[in-house]
């Protein structure tokens, strides 16, 4: 996606109704859009944790005094399951303890705290565990695509479950037993982002993970699954970066992928 595109897009994002309005007028997948926005409230979220968190004596005040966890988190325009991770931990509950609570609802005492609890939970697209397991499903799909091709094309590789077994360290998602030549580049690896690839995920993960691939295994693929910056700086990095398009014949695979975050 051309830079320009994608600021306007990222600009007029600002929660899921946003999402089939603009897939329409700049002609892109929806889940694509959804996965922008998902990261952008990600990354807003990490910048306001911390402001919002020194409040936490008087917004546990408010909650007390009858504001319900869904108003707070509008009032502080934070994510509802973080907020209702705020509250709990109020209540002397460790992290442990909530995140446990999370998935088993049934088992909080209060009556009013379990209700506005799940509401919480049943509201949040980004930070809720149904949220996280579902980006944890995506991250399968793609490398499941992946799967597919490789194995369509006769390539052999090993996947990174099987190469930690063996006792390495870290290791891209799929090492290929012979180098393929893809783009000019000899790649003898391939790494899968559930992600579209702008500027701060780029970073974030070049800096962890692909440069060190590179250093250990030589030229290799990242995979951006949901589109990325057609200006993203790889060059000379030692691999080069693709998505969902470079993927022929898994159309199916690729649309359920597109479709999964989409509908809640």
């Amino acid at each position: 996606m051309d830079r320009q595109t994608y600021q306007k897009i990222y600009s007029s994002l600002h929660n899921f109704g946003d999402v089939f309005r603009l897939s329409e007028e700049h002609t892109k997948p929806a889940g694509m859009l959804a996965t922008i926005l998902n990261q952008k409230i990600v990354k807003m979220t990490r910048f306001k944790h911390r402001k919002v968190y020194s409040r936490e004596k008087e917004l546990f005040s408010r909650w007390k005094q009858g504001r319900s966890i869904l108003e707070l988190a509008e009032y502080t325009y934070f994510p509802p399951t973080l907020m209702a991770s705020l509250i709990l931990k109020n209540c002397d509950l460790s992290r442990k303890n909530i995140n446990w609570l999370f998935k088993h609802l049934d088992c909080i005492e209060n009556r009013r705290l379990r209700k506005e609890v799940r509401k919480a939970l049943e509201a949040d697209y980004f930070f809720s565990p149904r949220a996280h397991e579902m980006q944890c499903k995506k991250g399968e799909m793609g490398e499941e695509i992946i799967c597919k091709w490789l194995e369509d094309k006769r390539i052999s590789y090993c996947t990174e479950a099987e190469i930690r077994a063996q006792g390495d360290g870290k290791t891209p998602d799929f090492v290929l037993s012979d180098p393929i030549p893809i783009d000019d580049h000899m790649v003898r690896w391939i790494e899968s982002k559930a992600l579209f690839g702008d500027d701060f995920e780029h970073k974030h993960y070049a800096k962890k993970q692909f440069r060190e691939y590179a250093d250990i295994f030589g030229e290799g693929m990242v995979v951006y699954w949901y589109g990325y910056l057609e200006d993203l700086d790889s060059e000379g990095e030692g691999y080069l970066i693709k998505d969902y398009s470079f993927f022929e014949g898994c159309k199916e695979q690729i649309d359920e992928l597109f479709n999964y975050l989409v509908y809640w």
